[in-house]
């Protein structure tokens, strides 16, 4: 049986007090929610990763600040996503000269997941766990049983691609994280390993822009479209990271009004 991270086991720790706090039911939080109480009973026993939403809902309802359970949830998303992506072993064949046929070890249970644009999801039970299964194809991320899973992309060959497909996405280094004065949340994120780095936005009006700029690269652009996205987080396109050269920059523009851009210098690519 494929052990829960230990991430994801303080997380659900941390909803069960809150839950216990203000005595809420299974019956009250999916009222309360968008999701049904089987998926609280998974999430809050850790056997699964809430989505984001859920957790702020919790949040809500037991008067419980964000940004520590915020935490804590990030940490448990990037070791929930590590978890999915060494999840698969290649299958061993049995032989005629098998004493007895090879039984393949049945798959782990794979949570759902609501990713935006083009995450390549294999198997959804229901709406609302934070994994994926990726299938080794061109340009995505595969594992390799003797040295783990290996990034989709490095350098110029991640320009323009979605971080998390590729797994550039899995312990990245946050070299930037600030609020605008309008109250917009901003990240500029590097991964050592792609070599290549992104912007990301929440709490963000819909019909912002986001941009992110290296030197060198093509400008990733990318507008909040909706408010209802199940993901909070609204993000650029990968651009490589030369390691020199002018600072990176992410601007959040709402029209009428200027930009707000933010500059961090690149990386060096030993990092």
């Amino acid at each position: 049986m494929t052990r829960i991270p230990p991430e994801c086991e303080r997380l659900a720790a941390r909803l069960r007090t809150l839950r216990d706090r203000r005595r809420l039911t299974l019956v009250t939080l999916a009222a309360e929610s968008a999701y049904s109480k089987s998926s609280w009973q998974r999430w809050l026993a850790g056997r699964a990763l809430p989505p984001w939403p859920a957790v702020s809902v919790m949040c809500r309802l037991a008067d419980e600040p964000e940004p520590g359970v915020r935490a804590l949830w990030e940490r448990a998303e990037a070791a929930w996503s590590r978890r999915t992506a060494t999840a698969q072993r290649p299958e061993r064949t049995a032989s005629r000269d098998d004493a007895s046929p090879t039984i393949p070890p049945s798959p782990a249970p794979t949570p759902p997941v609501r990713r935006r644009r083009n995450w390549l999801v294999v198997a959804i039970a229901a709406l609302g766990a934070g994994s994926v299964i990726l299938l080794p194809q061109a340009g995505r991320a595969t594992f390799d049983p003797s040295a783990g899973f290996h990034v989709g992309c490095t350098g110029t060959a991640c320009d323009g691609k979605d971080p998390g497909p590729v797994l550039c996405g899995v312990e990245p280094k946050t070299l930037l994280h600030m609020q605008t004065p309008t109250g917009v949340g901003l990240e500029i994120r590097y991964n050592p390993l792609c070599q290549a780095a992104w912007a990301r936005v929440w709490n963000a009006p819909v019909g912002s822009t986001l941009t992110f700029a290296v030197s060198g690269q093509p400008t990733q652009r990318v507008t909040v479209a909706h408010a209802d996205n199940t993901d909070p987080f609204v993000y650029t396109g990968l651009a490589a990271v030369t390691g020199h050269g002018p600072a990176m920059k992410a601007c959040v523009t709402r029209s009428p009004n200027p930009p707000d851009c933010y500059a961090v210098p690149q990386p060096s690519l030993d990092q």
